[in-house]
């Protein structure tokens, strides 16, 4: 009987005795479990870290090298992870920059691009286009090409061509050649093609598809933009730094000409402050008479007119931009185109609301290969007479470009 007790407690002990160990067992497993889980969670971390380093690293590489694209940039030096950029399809100035590690671990980022906008010619103003033109757009690698961005509404009373740039080739999308017939929309008021074969009057105002895109009277060379705002990327500071911006210039006082002879023209105070800097800021008026006389091989020039008529009647060309800028509205400009500007007889042919708004007149064939930038809103920018423009990024003297990361994107909030 006793042995029989004895039996019994050795089972009953040996029972505890594997039971405390399929506890010991369990309890291992978990904390096995909590070890693997806890080593997994702090590697993903690291990677998470990475993939952020990652993106750090290639916004760096596209603020400092801003001559590629960030979707064609080189991220090979960011070896800690794998950087790709996409462009927005909805709004080309947005990047999504990707970073990724051992193909587990993926973050995106977004960053803004904002630069000069493109085209020849940039008008925040209306834009009356009058004589036959041969135009040299702005190219942009591979084959995009851009001979006017407008804001509002651009005209045409003659005839526009574009053609490639020396050794390059534009999208044939992006040609216009108004030199066929039959362009204008039956029944439409603002066409008019009765003044001869290939010589339109048309009006544009805004994205007009009946007149803007494929085979119409302007193919895609001619852009639309309704948001078009160049100052910030013209001058790299946003327009509450204006003065700012000045201090870089040289300031002068415009004129206009006189008949007396008694005031020193805006031209001849322009070609004497531009032998001391090239930018040259014109406060007021500004008359440049028969053109600037500044070589071609001269280093690229800018210069600025702020609110103030601007005229011109020369046929040369001026190495570099003329910014026509507006600080405060437009208001009637009649009066200030007097007797006293130069070819100011040519006008006469506008409207007397055209007169009323017009704030730029170019006569001649004078011709920035930098481009003209009217950011005159309310205004009317016309040329008078046949330009033969042939555009030049390279004569084009503030080319600002900014990286930034995309409001909410990164950890601004």
């Amino acid at each position: 009987m006793r042995k029989q007790q004895g039996a019994a407690a050795l089972l009953v002990v040996s029972v505890l005795l594997v039971a405390a160990l399929m506890m010991s067992l369990g309890s291992y497993k978990s904390l096995f479990y909590q070890i693997k889980r806890a080593n997994n969670q702090i590697e993903a971390r690291q990677e998470h870290w990475l993939a952020e380093g990652g993106l750090e690293c290639a916004y760096a590489l596209n603020k400092a090298d801003m001559s590629s694209a960030p979707n064609t940039q080189d991220y090979s030096s960011c070896a800690q992870s794998n950087v790709n950029a996409t462009q927005s399809l909805v709004d080309p100035k947005f990047y999504e920059l990707s970073s990724s590690v051992n193909n587990r671990t993926e973050t995106f980022k977004s960053i803004e691009v904002v630069g000069r906008p493109t085209g020849a010619i940039q008008a925040r103003s209306d834009l009356k286009l009058t004589g036959s033109y041969l135009f040299t757009p702005e190219f942009v690698d591979p084959d995009t090409c851009v001979s006017v961005r407008f804001q509002t509404s651009v005209a045409l009373e003659g005839a526009f061509v574009t053609v490639s740039p020396s050794g390059k080739a534009c999208n044939p999308t992006q040609m216009t050649n108004t030199q066929r017939s039959g362009l204008c929309v039956a029944g439409d008021s603002n066409c008019d093609d009765s003044g001869g074969i290939y010589d339109y009057k048309v009006k544009v105002i805004g994205n007009n598809q009946n007149y803007i895109g494929d085979e119409k009277m302007f193919e895609h060379d001619f852009i639309h933009d309704p948001n078009l705002d160049p100052f910030e990327a013209f001058f790299g500071y946003p327009r509450s730094q204006l003065a700012d911006i000045k201090n870089e210039f040289v300031v002068i006082d415009g004129s206009v000409a006189t008949t007396s002879g008694t005031t020193q023209s805006c031209a001849d105070k322009i070609i004497a402050a531009f032998a001391m800097s090239d930018a040259v800021w014109v406060a007021g008026d500004c008359d440049l008479e028969s053109g600037l006389g500044v070589s071609a091989t001269a280093s690229p020039k800018l210069l600025v007119v702020e609110n103030g008529l601007l005229s011109v009647f020369g046929t040369d060309s001026f190495p570099g931009t003329v910014y026509h800028l507006f600080t405060s509205p437009v208001g009637d400009m009649t009066s200030r185109w007097s007797s006293e500007v130069s070819g100011s007889a040519q006008i006469g042919a506008l409207s007397t609301t055209e007169k009323s708004k017009l704030t730029f007149f170019s006569g001649g064939s004078f011709k920035p290969v930098g481009g003209y930038v009217f950011d005159t809103p309310g205004g009317l920018s016309v040329f008078g007479a046949a330009v033969n423009l042939e555009f030049d990024s390279t004569s084009v003297p503030n080319d600002h470009k900014t990286v930034k990361w995309k409001k909410g994107s990164w950890h601004d909030l």
